[in-house]
């Protein structure tokens, strides 16, 4: 009898794990992620400006991630998709962006030859249009130390991406971009509050690569809701063989706190592959507030070896150089005491699946 049991189960659960992988061909269902980890130095990272800081930290290349990925052909060139990427840390296995469950992207919408709308929480313009622009790739010393906008999301976006040979069109309008603030959008009656509208386009011509952005915020109060902070930015990205160099520059106009300020963000930097699994990038990017002293300039080193198609080892190391009051740190959000210069350096492992 325990025999017969066991056998039936094990028919049943054949049965279920067949017809679940029947419905994820069919549906066209991938499970994807990536895992990164890296062991950290902090120079000056203590509340006051002293005090080295060591870690363990999450996302030094990329974000850690998993997600589901899924597409439908509903016929005439007409396919429905959809994307749930959940962030996490991968040094403490919480949640990131805030805490959410889907909380890199949650969309879904259709695509065909005219291009593709999606609904959702997606990724910003800037986002989808610069990571190639950035020397080092947006790991968390690059660019996004300068300006961590680059790579925002917005929630209750809708969205539009053309890609037409040669030449990306995109556009993005959110009605309320941060759904975890109170009255953070959608507020009825006011629908400025959380206002985040996007535009980007980017075109290859032989080795040369171009891309132009515009990313408009307002804030997410009522109060707030008149304030708007406005990104112009630009860049140029040239391959031959092994070799990249990129150039980009972004204009600041407003904020959504006060006070209002105009500031210029330049880069340049480039990269080398010296064999098909060995890269070197490095980068250099400079803040010049208008009209104060409060400017900062960086410098990026970031070197991979993949030891598969699927797994690599990492360093990377930069030097973040303030001026009079800035704050800003070299890892992506992070700051330090007024004026303080601050060095990183991080070694670690990512892992593709």
């Amino acid at each position: 009898m325990k025999l017969k049991y066991v056998a039936a189960m094990a028919a049943a659960v054949a049965v279920l794990m067949s017809g679940g992988a029947y419905a994820q061909v069919a549906s066209g269902v991938t499970l994807y992620g990536l895992v990164d980890t890296g062991i950290e130095y902090l120079s000056h990272a203590g509340s006051d400006g002293s005090g080295a800081q060591y870690r363990m930290s999450s996302g030094n290349v990329t974000g850690s991630r998993w997600g589901l990925r899924g597409r439908e052909d509903l016929g005439g060139g007409l396919t429905a998709i959809f994307v749930l990427e959940s962030g996490f840390n991968s040094d403490t296995g919480t949640s990131g962006q805030g805490g959410r469950l889907f909380g890199r992207q949650a969309y879904v919408g259709l695509q065909g030859k005219w291009g593709q709308v999606t609904l959702g929480r997606q990724i910003n313009t800037l986002y989808e249009m610069f990571v190639p622009f950035d020397p080092v790739r947006y790991t968390s010393y690059g660019l996004l130390a300068q300006d961590a906008q680059f790579a925002n999301r917005a929630d209750n976006a809708i969205k539009y991406t053309g890609n037409f040979g040669n030449l990306t069109v995109i556009g993005l309008y959110s009605a309320g971009y941060d759904a975890t603030i109170a009255n953070g959008g959608e507020v009825p009656g006011n629908p400025r509050i959380g206002q985040e509208i996007g535009a980007g386009v980017s075109y290859t011509v032989g080795n040369l690569g171009m891309v132009l952005d515009y990313d408009q915020r307002r804030g997410t109060t009522a109060a707030s809701a008149p304030n708007i902070e406005r990104r112009y930015a630009t860049g140029l990205l040239w391959t031959s063989g092994p070799f990249t160099a990129t150039v980009g520059y972004r204009f600041l106009q407003g904020t959504i706190t006060a006070p209002s300020l105009r500031a210029h963000l330049y880069w340049l930097g480039g990269s080398y592959n010296f064999t098909q699994a060995f890269v070197l990038r490095a980068g250099v990017y400079r803040t010049d507030v208008r009209d104060s002293p409060n400017d900062a300039m960086s410098y990026a080193l970031a070197a991979a070896y993949s030891l598969s198609k699927r797994t690599d080892l990492y360093l990377n190391a930069s030097f973040m150089d303030n001026k009079g009051a800035s704050r800003l740190g070299v890892v992506n959000g992070g700051t330090v005491a007024s004026g303080v210069n601050q060095t990183g350096v991080v070694a670690g492992i990512k892992h593709i699946f």
